[in-house]
């Protein structure tokens, strides 16, 4: 059986004799033979002549803050009364210092929304761009769920209600909603920190919250998809277009990421007298050594030429080909639509074609790790024994000239 605390509303709970003959109103919480008492917020201490002590009516007309006083323990007594529900409906114990904690917490009645609002304008650490967005866009979300969220009202039904809000009214993924659920538990933690939320109520809030998150599945084009997007024709007006289009293809070839394209130098690109072109180089991610035989693509060769650097740097490429990558993304997505490629299309997307096409057209695993500066363990034991002849000995059964791309 639960043990629920008994509230009593005392006046002068000391029995002192001053000579004012005024004297302080307490909310008492007792269980068993312990007792805390509540100090109520009065303008005015109260005369024994002033005070009723009948429920609701506490304070006698005759006390020229009657109403505001009693209103005010209305007010308390609430507080406490659902912070005994909350804390019961958790199957957690009610205690006289957890209803004390609750009382003396400061935020209790205010908006953790605006909270929040002020946490995203006036961040508590340095915060990069995109999370300062992740943290508005769960703002949005909090507010299509709730108008209004009083941090009283912070619970684990209320976290695990807006993880199902996200996920069937907002019809957002496993993904997505884990991130913005992580959103909103980091700022609750903050709002603890600075004494928003009781550490009463902080027990068990993130219990269960578990998000399912799928694992997202690789999209890559076949071989039929990259002969479209390399047959593709653009006007004059569409040449930012093709350029995009043939930088996309130089991924394909070299298995590279968009910020490889950035830092692909010409110490990078070797000419073979018996092959021609091969990539000895180290990619950025992870800095290891990758072979790559750039021969086996004939239309890199044009690539190159057609958006080599001029300049004296370092670079292959001339850096007015290179655009920002969100917009290189989105000229992307639309070069897809035209080749009637019904795939997210994304730069990453490149990087995964390329190893899909090498394994299945017969490129060797040990090969395929050197060329991809793969760091898994069990492939590390390659890295140290397969050179270009050993390249060429692997990929020999694969013919990408004949195939058209």
């Amino acid at each position: 059986m639960v043990s629920i605390p008994s509230i009593a509303v005392v006046m002068n709970w000391r029995n002192e004799n001053n000579k004012s003959g005024l004297y302080p109103v307490h909310i008492r919480i007792k269980q068993g033979n312990f007792a805390r008492y509540y100090r109520v917020p009065t303008p005015i201490k109260i005369r024994h002549d002033q005070w009723a002590g009948k429920e609701g009516a506490w304070i006698k007309q005759n006390h020229p803050f009657a109403f505001e006083i009693n209103n005010k323990i209305i007010e308390i007594k609430g507080l406490i009364n659902e912070y005994i529900k909350r804390t019961v409906n958790f199957g957690k114990p009610v205690t006289v210092e957890g209803i004390i904690a609750g009382l003396t917490n400061k935020g209790d009645n205010k908006s953790f929304l605006d909270f929040m609002q002020s946490y995203i304008s006036r961040p508590p650490e340095k915060l990069e761009p995109n999370t300062i967005k992740k943290y508005a866009t769960t703002l949005t979300h909090l507010k299509k769920f709730k108008k209004q969220i009083l941090f009283a009202e912070i619970d684990n039904t209320l976290l695990r209600d807006f993880s199902r809000f996200m996920q069937t009214e907002l019809e957002l993924g496993g993904a997505a909603t884990k991130k913005y659920l992580e959103a909103f538990k980091k700022v609750i933690r903050h709002a603890r920190r600075e004494n928003y939320i009781s550490p009463q109520q902080m027990e068990f809030l993130f219990d269960g919250l578990n998000v399912r998150v799928q694992k997202a599945k690789r999209t890559f084009l076949d071989l039929q998809e990259v002969r479209k997007w390399k047959s593709l024709t653009f006007t004059e007006n569409q040449q930012h277009l093709e350029r995009d289009r043939d930088m996309f293809l130089f991924q394909i070839y070299t298995g590279y990421y968009f910020k490889d394209l950035l830092i692909f130098t010409k110490d990078h690109l070797q000419m073979d007298e018996e092959y021609g072109h091969v990539i000895l180089g180290a990619r950025d991610k992870n800095g290891n050594q990758t072979i790559i035989p750039l021969f086996k693509f004939p239309y890199a060769q044009t690539i190159l030429e057609r958006y080599r650097s001029r300049a004296s740097d370092k670079l292959v490429f001339d850096k007015q080909y290179l655009v920002e990558e969100p917009v290189y993304n989105r000229n992307l997505k639309e070069i897809a639509k035209m080749a009637g490629i019904h795939k997210n299309i994304t730069n990453k997307v490149a990087r995964h074609t390329n190893a899909q096409l090498w394994i299945r057209y017969g490129a060797e695993g040990a090969v395929l790790s050197k060329m991809m500066g793969h760091t898994k363990q069990e492939t590390t034991r390659n890295y140290y024994d397969v050179n270009l002849p050993e390249i060429v000995e692997g990929t020999k059964r694969v013919d990408f000239e004949a195939m058209g791309i």
